[in-house]
């Protein structure tokens, strides 16, 4: 089970970050503003976003995994749509928004599964095990798409060679997940009290700091190294990847810790070396000095910082709202992952009238600074405190 969702999670995350060093060559191609490129990304992520909260809901009352089997055949369909008819800028909004509209549902179903089956000292180092599917998953992204284009001279070959592995991990879903619902059906009320939780809105809240830091890092990060620092575009995505070579290493040793001695204290560390990382990004610009940066942001971020985040959101659902799991889950993926959809706009943004990347990133890096400002008014103590 935990090897089928790690591996679908990186085949999402593939299929995700291949267009992001590819977003200056379609702005070209097709005569976009920096904006507009940035809108391709939100425009996944919007559909992404909007498809958590029910897709965790229909998984607690009909099965989590046949919400997730139906929504991942539309992941194939949109990046196999993005490959082989994605000529036009409304064609690519369409495909994207398809593909973000069958991989929201696949957090809170993998996640609510996971979380449900695991003991509560072992749900950080599970969630980071799966995490290592992002981080593989985004490397290979970042890292192919660029000599694909190079050699085929097609910014939508990557796209349609991508759907073929989606595809296939249907057939292994189907045989390696198990089927968890809730012994009853939850009812509206139910479902008002994860969302008015105090405690899971500072989680959900301070999460999307780093999530907003991290994806100016990935979605703009080739560009910004191709532009502004001078390497080639095949370059440029392979040292964004960067950050998730150390992602893998980093999550699985906050997670084992974040087990045995809480979720406060590690994330106290995480978030705010993660700020201060990307504030680095911005200003270095030796390639050693640019590949350190990445790599210690990697080392903190996303898939470093969100199995401990996630793990924090179940201790506290299993205890006050069990049988709420996927929702809970898409509700907080929902907040953190709205980020991917403000970040890449506002970046833009910020490029079209400052005509630099550099502010974008640093706005990041502040973002996150202020985040970890939220996490001192979490009880030290949660899961023992419930």
């Amino acid at each position: 089970m935990l090897v089928a969702f790690t591996l679908g999670w990186a085949i999402i995350y593939a299929d995700r970050t291949s267009m992001y060093p590819l977003l200056s060559v379609i702005a070209a191609q097709l005569g976009l503003t920096a904006t507009q490129a940035g809108l391709l990304t939100s425009a996944y992520f919007l559909l992404y976003v909007f498809m958590q909260i029910p897709a965790g809901m229909a998984g607690d009352r009909f099965g989590l995994k046949k919400v997730l089997l139906a929504t991942y055949a539309l992941v194939g369909i949109g990046v196999l749509g993005l490959g082989l008819a994605g000529a036009s800028y409304p064609a690519l909004i369409g495909f994207a928004a398809l593909h973000g509209l069958g991989a929201g549902a696949y957090y809170p179903a993998a996640y609510g599964t996971l979380l449900q089956l695991v003991p509560p000292r072992q749900r950080a180092f599970s969630s980071a095990i799966l995490g290592i599917g992002m981080a593989l998953g985004m490397l290979a992204g970042l890292a192919m798409s660029g000599p694909i284009y190079e050699r085929l001279n097609d910014f939508r070959a990557p796209f349609w060679l991508l759907s073929i592995p989606t595809f296939l991990m249907l057939a292994y879903f189907w045989r390696a997940i198990p089927d968890i619902r809730s012994a009853k059906a939850p009812a509206w009320r139910d479902y008002r009290q994860i969302l008015a939780d105090r405690e899971l809105w500072l989680i959900n809240l301070s999460t999307f700091t780093a999530m907003y830091g991290f994806w100016v890092a990935v979605t703009w990060g080739p560009t910004f190294l191709k532009l502004e620092r001078g390497f080639s575009l095949g370059q440029a995505g392979f040292y964004t990847g960067l950050v998730a070579i150390t992602a893998v290493p980093g999550g699985l040793v906050w997670g084992k810790l974040a087990d045995r001695f809480g979720r406060k204290p590690l994330a106290m560390l995480l978030l705010p070396a993660a700020g201060l990382a990307l504030l680095a990004l911005a200003q270095v610009r030796t390639t050693p000095a640019i590949i350190g940066a990445l790599l210690i942001f990697g080392l903190f971020s996303n898939s470093a910082l969100t199995p401990v985040m996630v793990a924090w959101t179940a201790d506290i659902v299993s205890q006050r709202y069990p049988g709420l799991m996927g929702a809970a889950i898409g509700a907080f993926n929902c907040v953190i992952m709205s980020a991917a959809i403000i970040a890449p706009i506002v970046s833009g943004f910020l490029r079209d009238i400052t005509g630099s990347l550099v502010p974008a990133v640093i706005a990041g890096g502040a973002l996150v600074l202020a985040g970890s400002a939220l996490l001192l008014f979490l009880p030290e103590k949660t899961m023992e405190r419930v």
